[in-house]
């Protein structure tokens, strides 16, 4: 732990000179911000605001005006005694100020805002969802580097004692206490571990160039991670009864769905409602209500309108079958997803339980390998262990370095695949997902 801060002061230091190193802190918001996906759902928000307005304006009455102008070629007579009547003249001319209002359609335009509504609040949801899927993206890319970084940084550790030691073999061919084997072996285990240090630096500049992608920053050239992040699990906080599997973000998404159906159900049910409207108008034509009359005139109209569907062929009690049904899956599918969240949290555990356990007796093995290198280092100088002897200690040690920094970003990699599951991330405090 003391090596990984070190690690990360000197990487704020060269940062504050270079500027291309960053926190993991301050890439997390970078990242957020720069998600194609994350724009897309804004721009869908904006379209559920609006749908919102639209629904709500279903509640205010409509209102046109009109004007037209005609002219009629044959009017109608009638023909009382010797007199002939003429109803109306032949060039007419109306206009109108119509207002129509729906004053019950049985509980449909209600219905059609809280859907609106729902789909906002699942946009929303959405949102923080796929903010919360791209910091754990992050996290665990960066855990990728520094494992590579890491790992890279035992490779050298071992490749200077090596070239240290190769040195000195070759001090001792000179003087003829060493033989030109001792010098081969010497040779091959340098080049073998400079291969090996060369592709694990292909293999860090790869996890860089993934960091880079999702953190939109392409001047990346390497990362520092904060303490939180690298603080190995409580096992007290590892305990499946302390997570509301409930949580899961993948269960809340079923939450809106359901709401969803459930507001179908309502406005399916409406169908059976009789639909009542108020309507009225301010008209002035010529002729205006009285047809007779060859005179300009203001009248107005207004009455209730009472409409109601007798007969669709069964449609309305279909759609209504068809939602039931819908919700019953639906229930289904979450006590399924439930019950495979518990599955996935139980087996999360036992791994994050055998990684610590695994943690623990690697951190002894390393301890035994370094004491024992360091005695056979002694014992070689004193010419009472071989060069193969000395090479064999340095690659235990080495292994077992590098064996106990993997498991350890694996106990963190995995931990922090636990906190997604039960949606416990660790910026989840003052956070904003607006």
């Amino acid at each position: 732990m003391k090596k990984l801060l070190s690690a990360a002061a000197f990487l704020l230091l060269f940062s504050s000179i270079y500027g291309d190193i960053y926190s993991l802190k301050d890439l997390l918001p970078t990242a957020v911000s720069e998600d194609a996906e994350m724009r897309r759902l804004a721009a869908s928000n904006d379209e559920a605001r609006s749908r919102i307005s639209q629904a709500k304006g279903t509640f205010s009455p409509r209102v046109d005006f009109s004007a037209q102008a005609a002219f009629i070629s044959e009017l109608p007579e009638a023909t009382i005694g010797p007199t002939t009547i003429t109803a109306g003249v032949n060039d007419t001319y109306a206009t109108a100020l119509t207002a129509k209002q729906l004053i019950f359609s049985g509980f449909a335009r209600g219905a059609a805002v809280k859907s609106a509504e729902n789909s906002l609040a699942l946009g929303r949801f959405q949102a923080e969802s796929r903010a919360d899927s791209v910091r754990f993206s992050l996290v665990q890319a960066a855990y990728s580097l520094n494992l590579a970084d890491l790992s890279v940084e035992s490779l050298e550790a071992s490749l200077a004692r090596l070239e240290l030691n190769r040195r000195k073999v070759n001090s001792f061919f000179q003087q003829g206490f060493s033989s030109e084997l001792d010098l081969l072996e010497m040779d091959s285990a340098v080049t073998e571990l400079q291969l090996k240090l060369r592709s694990l630096k292909a293999e860090r500049e790869s996890a860089l160039i993934r960091l880079r992608q999702i953190s939109g920053k392409e001047d990346l050239q390497g990362l520092t991670i904060d303490t939180e992040y690298l603080t190995l699990p409580d096992k007290a906080r590892l305990q499946s009864g302390n997570a509301d599997l409930r949580e899961n973000q993948a269960f809340q998404a079923t939450d809106y769905s359901l709401r969803a159906l459930e507001i179908s159900r309502t406005i399916d049910r409406a169908g059976w409602s009789p639909v009542v409207s108020a309507f009225g108008s301010l008209n002035y034509g010529r002729p205006g209500a009285n047809t007779f009359s060859d005179q300009w005139q203001f009248y107005y109209k207004g009455g209730l309108e009472v409409s109601f569907n007798l007969w669709d062929g069964g449609d309305r009690s279909n759609a209504a079958g068809i939602t039931e049904a819908r919700i019953k899956a639906l229930d289904a599918r979450r006590d399924a997803l439930l019950t495979d969240l518990e599955s996935s949290s139980d087996q999360m555990l036992e791994a994050l339980n055998a990684l610590q356990d695994q943690y623990g007796t690697t951190e002894n093995l390393l301890s035994q390998k370094k004491r024992k290198y360091t005695l056979v280092q002694e014992l070689w100088q004193a010419g009472q262990k071989s060069t193969i002897d000395v090479l064999a200690a340095e690659q235990e040690f080495t292994e077992a370095d590098i064996s106990l920094k993997t498991i350890r970003i694996q106990l963190l990699s995995l931990y922090q695949d636990f906190l997604k599951l039960t949606n416990q991330p660790l910026w989840s405090e003052g956070v904003s997902h607006e």
